[in-house]
């Protein structure tokens, strides 16, 4: 879209939920819009104040905006990263962008060359950590960064970085108070995300997130969720349940092997960055799409906000296990990596190393330990520089001490920048997208945080979500409150009655050869590899094993 003025150029992939309060500023200011697209009011917007338009939008946004007189872009992308955007900047001073690494491959531009420490990042986590992508010389712009290019130049800034600690550090807020507080903050951002043209739809788990925003939503959404043959796995009656209780249309989507199986093949054509997640949203978001929904909403998000993940009881017992063993963790350690199983290896790896919350968390959230990693990557004969288990730039997701005032909220920040990121998010955007769908995620709101954030984590991320369950008490006068599984698939066992996960049929998931003695008893460690050999010999031209 071109400015008013004619000066500027913007291309946009997103939506700005506060629209409707800067047009109306921006119509005080005597502008005349031509559209009521929200992509003319931060077109105009950018126009007139620059960079410091960015700290006013609430949404999830990627663009690249051209001043034509000065011959500059500015690029943005939203605070936590909801929206992608990924980089290649040339030998000569040229700059490629995309949403997807794949459209940057397809320009014939790029070299389709292997970055062996994303592969390395991968391996460890089970998805590409930021800023990295598989492709050499392919980097996103982080979360919360703008960036701007003029004439070959590149220079990139951080806009947004949050602040977990409360106005009153160890005060704590009057239960009711904190509870009402936290229930206002929450009607603000469901109402701000249905803003909409068209019908909009919520991904229903049966879980306290989604149901917290169906018990704020208007009534009469259309709610879509996923069972299974395993009663293990089945959250479709809870969900249904839910659904009957706040009057809305539930459509639900029974799923097996077979089944699962005839949705892979445009699952496995949708992959832009691999990882070991992502398909139960691209069979969600095809539900949603038959049904001839546009926009959906999710409940992803709420762990990070609420304290809602293992993690948060975990690592803290990792980090007191780390401190008692004093100097013996390094027999233990050793010990530990003689068994080859994953979990001792794992941790192995984090007792053998310094003991702090991140490496805790990489024990926690782990897929192959770094020694494993090591193996994998000698076994297929690539190159390991220095450089491969270099940690992310400290910039991108370490907050000063201040602003983490306590573990918990450590945990939670770190739960948000090195899984929900890099994995949930980025897996979200793709699997839906593929569908021409538009997700939206209430829960992961920079101003839904800030608002929260006044609360101390003692009773924000108080165990069970108690803070959600108190600001949301019909929750659990629709049902009883059981232990969270969400949209999770039974892929162990369908691994387990068929030797291979969804059996396509058509010989394009092949497990790569990997060291004898590596553990692959966990389905998550088969998929991973299955996934990852699949992306490279088809978008890179490598075979593994």
């Amino acid at each position: 879209m071109v400015s008013a003025c004619g000066r500027c150029v913007l291309v946009f992939n997103g939506e700005i939920y506060n629209q409707h309060a800067l047009r109306s500023e921006l119509e005080a200011e005597g502008h005349h819009f031509r559209s009521s697209s929200d992509t003319e009011v931060l077109l105009e917007l950018l126009a007139r104040q620059g960079e410091a338009a960015l700290l006013r939008l609430r949404g999830m946004y990627a663009f690249c905006l051209w001043d034509r007189q000065h011959r500059s872009a500015l690029m943005a992308r939203d605070p936590y990263g909801i929206k992608p955007l990924y980089l290649w900047h040339g030998p000569e001073g040229d700059l490629l962008f995309a949403s997807e690494v794949r459209a940057l491959l397809a320009s014939g531009l790029i070299e389709q060359r292997l970055d062996s420490q994303a592969l390395a990042g991968f391996l460890e986590t089970g998805s590409v950590p930021e800023p990295l992508t598989l492709v050499a010389g392919v980097r996103s712009l982080p979360p919360g960064h703008s960036g701007t290019w003029q004439n070959g130049h590149w220079t990139q800034r951080r806009q947004w970085r949050p602040n977990y600690a409360p106005v009153s550090v160890g005060l704590p807020v009057p239960e009711g108070d904190a509870a009402q507080r936290t229930r206002q903050a929450l009607e603000n951002s469901v109402q701000a995300h249905l803003i909409s043209d068209v019908p909009v739809g919520l991904f229903l788990s049966g879980g306290l997130d989604s149901g917290a925003l169906l018990a704020l939503a208007p009534p009469a959404l259309t709610t879509l969720s996923i069972g299974f043959e395993q009663q293990g796995f089945d959250e479709s009656p809870r969900a249904a349940q839910l659904a009957q209780y706040f009057g809305a249309r539930h459509v639900p989507l029974q799923l097996d092997a077979a089944a699962a199986a005839e949705l892979l093949p445009g699952f496995l054509a949708a992959i832009d960055q691999p990882s070991v997640d992502g398909f139960n949203t691209y069979c969600v978001s095809a539900l949603a799409r038959a049904e001839g929904l546009k926009v959906v909403l999710s409940g992803l998000g709420g762990d990070e906000l609420f304290g809602g993940y293992p993690s948060f009881r975990a690592i803290p017992r990792l980090l007191r296990l780390h401190r008692a063993l004093g100097p013996g963790r390094s027999s233990v350690a050793r010990l530990l990596s003689r068994r080859r199983t994953h979990r001792a290896r794992r941790l192995a790896a984090y007792l053998s190393g310094p003991g702090n919350v991140e490496a805790a968390h990489r024990c926690q959230r782990g897929l192959f330990a770094q020694d494993e990693v090591r193996l994998l990557l000698q076994h297929w004969q690539i190159d390991t520089p220095a450089h491969v288990f270099a940690p992310p730039p400290a910039d991108l997701d370490v907050l000063p001490a201040g602003a983490c005032p306590t573990l918990a909220d450590q945990i939670a920040w770190l739960e948000s920048s090195r899984y929900m990121g890099p994995q949930l998010l980025r897996d979200s955007d793709t699997y839906s997208m593929a569908h021409g769908l538009e997700l939206r995620l209430p829960l992961v709101d920079a101003q839904l945080l800030g608002e929260l954030s006044t609360i101390p984590a003692l009773q924000r991320l108080a165990p069970g979500k108690g803070l959600l369950q108190r600001a949301v008490p019909e929750l659990l006068q629709a049902v009883s409150l059981e232990r969270k599984r969400g949209f999770a698939f039974p892929f162990q066992s369908w691994f387990e009655q068929t030797g291979s996960p969804l059996r396509p049929g058509q010989g394009t998931l092949v497990l790569p050869s990997t060291p004898a003695d590596m553990d692959l008893r966990p389905w998550a460690r088969r998929w991973a590899l299955i996934v990852l050999r699949y992306w490279l010999s088809r978008h890179l031209g490598l075979v593994l094993g």
